[in-house]
């Protein structure tokens, strides 16, 4: 989840495209109408209205790759619940396993037997992790990663980089978005809140770095040695577009925060069970000292984790770090998930070879239909999600140069492949996802409408 910088408020999209001729969407500007009134911008998350022009759409049913919204227009859908699905909606094996679980029980508030049977299934995918813990979503995680890590070095701040999001807590709240003209140089980042309502004091306890680049981060590291508890970062850029590290990049970064006695977290909750079994931690060979986890771990249910070494892991304890939450490791989502990762487990994790493959045949295409409507775009990916970006850039490598994007032109292009029966999220910034369920069919569509939309936009 991420959010562009500041839209004019006024719609920049003709009359023609905002309200496409080919789809009644009545229903849903309707049902909008009638949620703003009830609802702060009719949704409970910024990220499903504050992009959309001129209103959501509203979606009641999904099976596979497919969505349909409230006025029975099929879309396939590579919003995926911002990565979750990744075995596409409603998979059968995840659905008989909830259904199940609800007539043997639906909540406990005690230790459970599948509890263990996830961790273990968690430890096939993610070996490197002595131990894990579960929780609800992202925010839970990266929250509790963080105490984790103040508790084990004694030290108060943390330093994330800019353009990276790990949630809606406070401490994660800083430098999501970091405009240049407020955020000062490049090398060295001003601490910006994202959101109203953030205290003074919390943006004194978080150094922000420019991402990809080492020499800065050793350098902004060198002068906070001795009070600095923990980096926290996506090992894939995937918030301000997908931007994957430079060579030897996460090497270096686990250098310099061991050499500064700083704990290194990946947060993996878009990378983990999508890019590769074991996350970006075994796509580039690198081991955090602890990691968050999410969104394609549940595959449809609200489930995160957090992992690591056991030396630190197991500080959480009576008296040590508190931990918990009523909904933690509930029995419907650990029923859920369990099935989830069997599906991808099996036949040697198989599912996601093919995920990747998908991925590459998708991209590698889109990437021919670029050149030959001569668009100035640059496609980026790692296995299971990419993103097309206008730009004069033939590859974006941070934060700030991820700025300088076409944003209005994405929007078009969102509403064009509407018409095509293609759904993806209008925020240039979110990543397009793919799921196990996505087939050759539905490439061959997502290629073609692209192709007609990118004419179009010509």
């Amino acid at each position: 989840m991420s959010s562009s910088p500041q839209q004019p408020e006024q719609s920049f999209l003709p009359k023609t495209v905002v309200t496409p001729k080919a789809r009644n969407t009545s229903k849903s500007s309707a049902l909008h109408e009638e949620a703003v009134r009830l609802i702060p911008g009719g949704a409970s998350s910024t990220m499903r209205w504050a992009s959309y022009e001129p209103y959501p759409l509203f979606m009641k049913s999904g099976a596979g790759s497919k969505i349909v919204d409230a006025d029975d227009n099929s879309y396939i859908d590579y919003l995926l619940a911002f990565g979750v699905l990744v075995n596409g909606h409603s998979h059968p094996r995840i659905v008989e396993a909830v259904q199940k679980q609800a007539m043997e029980g639906m909540m406990f508030g005690t230790a459970i037997e599948l509890e263990v049977d996830l961790a273990k299934k968690f430890r096939q995918f993610v070996p490197s992790a002595d131990m894990v813990v579960f929780a609800n979503g992202g925010m839970d995680a990266t929250s509790n990663a963080l105490r984790i890590a103040r508790a084990a070095t004694g030290k108060d701040l943390i330093l994330k980089f800019e353009g990276h999001y790990h949630g809606q807590h406070d401490y994660a709240m800083v430098s999501v978005e970091s405009p240049p003209v407020v955020a000062g140089m490049e090398e060295y980042p001003r601490s910006l809140p994202y959101s109203a309502g953030i205290p003074s004091m919390v943006l004194d306890t978080v150094v922000v770095a420019p991402w990809n680049n080492a020499k800065a981060l050793e350098r902004i590291m060198k002068r906070h040695r001795n009070d600095i508890a923990a980096i926290i970062m996506e090992p894939v850029m995937a918030n301000s577009t997908v931007i994957p590290p430079n060579v030897d990049y996460l090497k270096s970064v686990k250098e310099i925060a061991a050499s500064n006695d700083a704990l290194l977290i990946f947060d993996e909750v878009i990378t983990g069970f999508r890019v590769a079994p074991g996350g970006a931690e075994q796509l580039y060979g690198v081991t955090p000292d602890l990691a968050t986890w999410g969104k394609a771990l549940g595959g449809g249910l609200p489930l995160a984790a957090v992992s690591g070494k056991k030396e630190y892991m197991e500080l959480i304890a009576p008296g040590k770090v508190s931990y918990g939450g009523t909904y933690f490791a509930n029995s419907l989502t650990l029923a859920g998930a369990k099935a989830n990762l069997e599906v991808l487990a099996e036949h040697d994790y198989q599912a996601l070879k093919v995920l990747k493959d998908r991925t590459d045949r998708l991209t590698t295409e889109l990437s021919e239909v670029v050149q030959r409507t001569k668009q100035k775009a640059c496609i980026q990916n790692v296995p299971g999600i990419f993103t097309l970006a206008f730009t004069k850039y033939s590859k974006i490598t941070n934060y700030r140069e991820s700025l300088l994007i076409d944003w209005e032109k994405f929007r078009m292009l969102h509403q064009l492949l509407l018409d095509q029966g293609v759904y993806l999220h209008p925020d240039n910034y979110e990543r397009v996802a793919l799921s196990t369920a996505h087939t050759d069919e539905d490439i061959t569509h997502t290629v073609q409408a692209f192709e007609e939309a990118l004419k179009r936009l010509s």
